[in-house]
């Protein structure tokens, strides 16, 4: 199944490899976007927010 989305703009549809994978580990590792941190792994510190507009 794959996801599909927005990212600046760009239209963009992925395959998870595990399902497991995050958001955040699409945005850094595959998309070369660093500037979304991980904090806590927990969602509880807000460090790996990311905005997700209609």
């Amino acid at each position: 199944m794959n996801m599909s989305f927005l990212l600046n703009g760009k239209s963009v549809s992925v395959a998870p490899k595990t399902g497991s994978e995050t958001l955040l580990d699409y945005l850094r590792l595959e998309a070369d976007l660093c500037g979304t941190k991980e904090g806590c792994n927990e969602g509880d510190c807000g460090a790996c927010t990311v905005i997700v507009t209609g």
